[in-house]
């Protein structure tokens, strides 16, 4: 099993530790994935995605799961095959030449018993000109009104505000946009028992509950991997993972957190991740400082339902007061947590406070119709510079008591 220690040589430079880090966490994500029946085999193309415009030598990178062990992985182009790997990591570069055309690249997979998948995506060809509009902004925006959300605004009522400059909405939809959420469970000790039975019921009843082009990846985890499905939109694979997983060990948000935004960066459209922990990291190699530019980078929606204990429900103070480590005393605790906080707040989503184990399923489904119920605006920057410079992001409504959410910047390039 790969493990994320808490204590190293005082040697090993904090650079190649987190290299280490999320190597092994990447590697854990193939090795020890959970699957839905023996026998089963699937397959996913990381890389390049659909709809991407592809020519010349590319990498076609696919992630792999089979209980029985892998056979081999064959790799197609436009119906013809270019090669096969036997062992991990199936990444096979290919050269695709200068004709502008779209391709079909297909990767399956074959186990041991015989049993195989496939997963295909067709790639585009460089536009006549060779200019891509590859600077079009996407917002999903929550509107809330005295706490229930407004779901009946027009493309007219909101006002996107790009470094203070109104900018013109090209793109206009409501939330039956398919998305891809990573579910990141927290399993170390202090979720046993009642907290992890209700995780694994909330987890279901938002996975049941995904439409036809949605897709979702599980990953359940302590100080160390313990189970992830590939992403898919096949609800019992998914659930697969949701059970039979026993509480221990400690806790890494942070390494784990940065694994799933790290895994989202080659989906398309709407990307989220649903954490659920009390968010008290005991055992990452890596700050919250480096997660949380990660995620400004990512524009991926993050929603933490955050395990508390009653006294402490509106108070870090209270449930941090009793946390000491060789790295952290109570107030870095603290800072920790509110740094998460930012986070998730900065990225559109938001944080639900539970007490109760009961509490814990109503929250999965609403997170989930919030999603139905969010606007998608779409606007191309008046002021882009492509320098690498942040751009502040303020959505606002016709209506001055409603309370608007969405990533609150990005990154011009």
């Amino acid at each position: 099993m790969w493990r994320v220690r808490n204590s190293v040589p005082a040697s090993v430079p904090a650079s190649v530790l987190r290299l280490v880090v999320l190597a092994a966490l990447v590697l854990g994500t193939l090795l020890q994935a959970r699957t839905g029946r023996a026998g089963d085999v699937w397959v996913t193309i990381q890389s390049p995605a659909d709809g991407d415009v592809a020519v010349g030598p590319i990498d076609i990178a696919a992630e792999v799961i089979a209980p029985a062990g892998v056979s081999r992985v064959e790799f197609r182009v436009d119906g013809r095959m270019v090669g096969a790997l036997i062992d991990a990591p199936f990444l096979y570069r290919i050269d695709l030449g200068g004709a502008r055309m779209e391709h079909l690249i297909e990767v399956t997979a074959v186990d041991s018993d015989g049993d195989q998948a496939v997963d295909s995506v067709v790639t585009q060809p460089v536009p006549m000109g060779g200019e891509l509009a590859l600077d079009l902004q996407q917002l999903y925006v929550t509107v809330e009104l005295d706490g229930s959300r407004l779901l009946d605004l027009g493309s007219p009522a909101f006002t996107i505000l790009d470094e203070d400059r109104p900018q013109q909405v090209i793109t206009f939809a409501r939330g039956d946009v398919p998305f891809t959420a990573v579910l990141l469970i927290d399993s170390s000790v202090s979720m046993f028992g009642s907290k992890l039975d209700a995780a694994w019921v909330g987890a279901n009843r938002f996975v049941q509950g995904m439409q036809e082009l949605d897709q979702g990846k599980a990953i359940i985890f302590s100080d160390s991997l313990i189970a992830t499905t590939p992403f898919t939109d096949e609800s019992d694979v998914l659930s697969s993972a949701l059970g039979g997983a026993l509480a221990h060990g400690g806790t890494a948000v942070n390494d784990h957190l940065y694994m799933a935004l790290k895994l989202l960066d080659r989906r398309q459209g709407r990307r989220v991740i649903v954490l659920l922990s009390d968010g008290i990291d005991t055992h990452s190699a890596l700050s919250m400082t480096e997660v949380l530019s990660k995620a400004r980078h990512s524009q991926v929606l993050v929603y933490w339902i955050r395990l508390v204990n009653r006294r402490s429900k509106t108070d870090d103070a209270g449930e941090t007061a009793s946390l000491y480590s060789a790295w952290h005393d109570p107030s870095a605790y603290r800072s920790q947590l509110r740094m998460l906080e930012e986070l998730v707040m900065s990225s559109g989503g938001r944080i639900s406070r539970v007490v109760g184990v009961d509490e814990v399923g109503p929250v999965f489904a609403d997170i989930l119709q919030e999603l139905r119920d969010q606007y998608v605006l779409g606007y191309y920057p008046s002021n882009s510079k492509d320098d690498g410079s942040w751009h502040d992001v303020e959505v606002k409504v016709r209506h001055p008591m409603a309370v608007v959410r969405t990533h609150e910047g990005y990154i011009d390039y």
